[in-house]
């Protein structure tokens, strides 16, 4: 457990802020024309989970990853991703929706594309 709290810190970290904002009610966010911007938000935060992940991994490894590692980032994240969706038809003023989840995807497939060029050189 020690092992992987010394490498993943930043990913359970942001896993964590993730749940605690996607399942708040709607109604604890104050209107803004930044919020609107919803799937972006999504995209974004799904990004940089699935990068965490990966540059865990990578410490974890002494800089080596191997194409499953980015699989296992992927399907960490959309299955999360899925998951929080879910959990939002529970909460009040929140619903699921399936562009969010799509949001979510997206991002998690960006995050792993940003670490794997940054990688190269």
């Amino acid at each position: 457990m020690r092992s992987f709290i010394k490498y993943y810190w930043a990913s359970v970290t942001w896993t964590i802020v993730l749940a605690v904002l996607m399942l708040l009610p709607q109604d604890s966010f104050p209107e803004s024309k930044l919020l609107s911007y919803d799937k972006v938000g999504h995209v974004g935060v799904f990004a940089v989970l699935s990068f965490l992940i990966l540059w865990g991994k990578r410490k974890k490894n002494k800089g080596l990853l191997e194409n499953k590692h980015l699989y296992y980032s992927l399907t960490i994240c959309i299955v999360y991703g899925l998951v929080l969706e879910s959990l939002q038809s529970v909460v009040p003023g929140r619903m699921t929706d399936v562009y969010d989840l799509l949001a979510n995807t997206i991002g998690a497939i960006a995050g792993v594309v940003v670490f794997s060029t940054f990688m190269k050189y």
